[in-house]
């Protein structure tokens, strides 16, 4: 087994969530997309694939950004299933940049366990990698670029995406 230091590193920033690794997919959250419409699910459709959680706010331009960059990553790394998690912002005020995104992603509002995992003051935007099992093996805060991306999931050896980029 190799050691990850960056993945050891943000194993222990997100403590909470890791230490329940498989209860990500138990945790309850209200769905916001169109096919959710208002309704408390939970993660379990998501397990036993890597699951990327993408942190979005309302009128976050950086976020938007982010958004147009996973439409291109899903392409890129088919196996990855991005869902958006709205914070600091109402239901109608998420929805609504959701709608204005055109956001074919699930989405939901993320819950107090994992706004506490994360920090409730965290920046936006922000992604949380999730392997198969549930474990995070990677965490980015801020804008970031499809390529930037690929690197970091080729830098800490997940094999994610079937392409690379040139």
């Amino acid at each position: 087994m190799n050691f990850r230091p960056s993945a050891c590193l943000f194993a222990l920033l997100l403590l909470p969530i890791t230490t329940q690794a498989q209860n990500i997919y138990h945790e309850q959250m209200l769905r916001i997309d169109k096919l959710g419409d208002f309704q408390v699910q939970t993660l379990k459709a998501y397990s036993g694939n890597p699951l990327l959680m993408s942190f979005f706010m309302p009128n976050c331009r950086w976020c938007q950004r982010q958004h147009r960059e996973l439409i291109k990553l899903q392409a890129q790394c088919p196996t990855i299933q991005p869902i958006m998690l709205g914070v600091q912002g109402s239901k109608l005020k998420l929805k609504q940049e959701l709608k204005r995104e055109k956001s074919t992603f699930p989405a939901y509002i993320a819950n107090k366990n994992i706004i506490k995992a994360v920090g409730a003051k965290s920046p936006v935007p922000m992604m949380i990698l999730f392997d198969e099992f549930g474990e995070v093996v990677l965490k980015t805060v801020g804008f970031t670029p499809i390529e930037k991306l690929t690197k970091l999931f080729s830098d800490n050896q997940l094999t994610v995406c079937q392409a690379r980029l040139s």
